[in-house]
């Protein structure tokens, strides 16, 4: 969504999060900074819910931890100052699973890996991210 500010694009995208709770699904919701880069912003959100996923089902623990080892080799690769943030992660990273430093490559691999878990968690992840043009 754009438009000038104060026209309630934040408001709008809030209750659509909202509605896909109420709906069963899951959600992530993250708002970018000026100063934050989008692994900042994005891990410790995807992080928790990948724990929180893991609990549904057997299945979907065996999910998360390579959803886990592709959000260490994500934040690892791109080797990102966060400056204010520190993000620890329990697994060590998977060779080649989301870690070549392309941030569209890596991105990709890396969302593929939690829809695999949301799948296994029998839900589906909605990612909501507000202020979007500061990435």
């Amino acid at each position: 969504m754009v438009g000038l500010r104060g026209v309630g694009k934040t408001v709008l995208l809030e209750r659509t999060r909202q509605r896909a709770e109420e709906d069963g699904l899951r959600t992530v919701s993250v708002e970018s900074l000026e100063d934050r880069s989008l692994p900042a912003v994005l891990a410790p959100a995807l992080r928790q819910a990948l724990l929180a996923m893991s609990t549904t089902t057997e299945r979907a623990g065996h999910a998360a931890r390579r959803g886990l080892q592709a959000l260490a080799g994500f934040v690892g690769a791109l080797r990102v100052n966060y400056g204010d943030l520190e993000v620890r992660l329990d697994v060590e990273p998977e060779a080649g699973l989301a870690d070549n430093g392309s941030l569209d490559q890596d991105l990709t691999a890396l969302m593929l890996e939690v829809g695999t878990t949301a799948r296994a968690a029998d839900t589906a992840l909605c990612l909501f991210v507000d202020e979007l043009q500061y990435v």
